[in-house]
């Protein structure tokens, strides 16, 4: 597409992003954390309640969040056939993933303390309603048991049009939406040039990140031969709206070029004028907007809906950087990933060291680290560049510029420090007990992670 073509389409998704800004005083932080639930006969939690053979009824995730927005007078978020979907909760948005993951997006707040005692209550709330049921929350980034089939999709037109495309694409689509957790922090920018800088940066470490917090080694009670399968499931979700978004290491590239990308990529669903949710057929915004749609066009909420269904390891949103290269974890670690990545996003300093470590691996070098990442954490290498040495510096790094925003959120660190000092992430520590003291258990693995 050429840039005066541009003008008359992407231009609306570079101009909002420019909207969007932040001043520096306004600068937050916020979380998406995923939670999958399990029962304690290892079966996973579904939508519906279900009715056991002795007879007792057994909540489904509709019956959880009526029962918490009932509790604690929270509002329902519905889907149009009037069934419970999502809360809205004085820390942020409750949300359903396709597989009754339990997502909270938090409000953004000005620090990671803050996030941490908002999202401390929230959960507190959720384990005061579900702990007398029998009902775990499980600190892993992939359900360790159940397959796929054993899992109900939510009732969402969108994810059933998600489901039918993903399934032509690639071999896991279905295994991302139904069954992975992550951790995902969102971070503002304060100028296009930042925003750039700090999508570049995000996906640069993203290899390391997955090293540090590689935490799902395990797939239908067998290991995976991956310290992060999370990792290897996006691999395999579909190959040209997931990855490490080479297209960001171009020169020159900017809000303009990222709305082009946008305006391009095969879109997954669209929504029409009375927003409801249509397949699109594989069709971009530029072919829709060509007619080459009945009844759908370019409108805003479809230009959104493209910015939202791109799922690269790092993605530009309005107003933030959202990383994504986490795998869902047990809250001292996600608390050490959160400060991590606020240390060294927030930092000019620090972004200028990511570069100098790893600013020279071209798009094949960068690709190779991650492949080797998500397989073996720490113990990855590119040529000289180790993983294991680049995570270590990049820690003091963050744990410096911490501390010098004064909240006391370098202290979040200690747990990532403390594996680094022996080499080890919260995969590896979890396949070491599991080939010795727990005898190859799987359900050893669900309860030592059970929050």
């Amino acid at each position: 597409m050429t840039s005066q073509e541009l003008n008359f389409s992407g231009k609306w998704i570079a101009d909002l992003l420019r909207s969007q800004i932040r001043h520096p005083s306004e600068r937050r932080v916020g979380i998406e954390i995923e939670r999958i639930g399990m029962w304690s006969d290892f079966t996973p939690l579904q939508y519906s309640d279900t009715q056991l053979p002795s007879g007792e009824i057994r909540f489904g995730a509709m019956s959880l969040l009526s029962q918490l927005s009932k509790k604690y007078h929270w509002p329902t978020i519905n889907n149009p056939q009037g069934k419970t979907i999502g809360l809205t909760t004085p820390v942020g948005k409750v949300s359903l993933e396709p597989g009754s993951q339990v997502e909270l997006s938090s409000d953004p707040f000005s620090d990671l303390i803050t996030v941490k005692q908002k999202v401390s209550y929230f959960e507190t709330a959720v384990s005061e309603l579900t702990a007398n049921w029998g009902l775990s929350w499980i600190g892993l980034g992939v359900n360790p048991i159940n397959s796929i089939s054993e899992i109900e999709l939510i009732p969402s037109l969108r994810y059933e049009i998600m489901t039918d495309f993903l399934d032509k694409r690639a071999l896991l689509g279905t295994s991302m939406m139904k069954r992975t957790s992550s951790v995902q922090i969102n971070l503002d920018y304060t100028s296009e040039e930042e925003a750039i800088e700090m999508l570049r940066v995000s996906l640069l470490v993203a290899p390391i990140s997955y090293a540090l917090f590689a935490n799902s080694p395990f797939s239908e009670g067998v290991e995976t031969d991956y310290q992060s399968f999370r990792g290897k499931i996006w691999q395999e979700t579909d190959p040209s709206r997931t990855g490490l978004l080479p297209e960001a290491f171009q020169d020159n590239f900017g809000f303009d070029e990222y709305a082009n990308y946008l305006w391009q990529e095969p879109l997954m669903f669209v929504q029409n004028a009375k927003t409801k949710y249509l397949p699109s057929e594989g069709l971009s915004l530029y072919q829709i907007e060509q007619g080459k749609l009945i009844g759908v066009t370019c409108s805003e909420m479809n230009q959104l809906n493209s910015m939202r269904e791109l799922f690269c390891e790092a993605r530009i949103k309005l107003g933030y950087v959202e990383v994504r290269s986490i795998d869902g974890l047990l809250p001292e670690y996600r608390d050490a990933a959160s400060a991590f990545w606020l240390g060294i996003l927030y930092s000019p300093t620090a972004r200028k060291e990511v570069f100098n470590l790893l600013g020279q691996l071209n798009t094949q070098e960068r690709q190779e680290l991650f492949n080797s990442s998500i397989k073996i954490g720490l113990k990855a290498k590119q040529g000289t560049v180790s993983l294991s040495h680049v995570a270590r510096v990049l820690v003091e790094v963050a744990e410096s510029e911490l501390k010098a925003r004064g909240f006391g959120e370098e202290k979040l660190l200690e747990p990532l420090k403390r594996n680094l000092k022996i080499n080890e992430n919260p995969a590896s520590l979890i396949l070491k007990k599991f080939r010795t003291e727990w005898n190859s258990d799987i359900k050893k693995v669900v309860e030592y992670t059970r929050q």
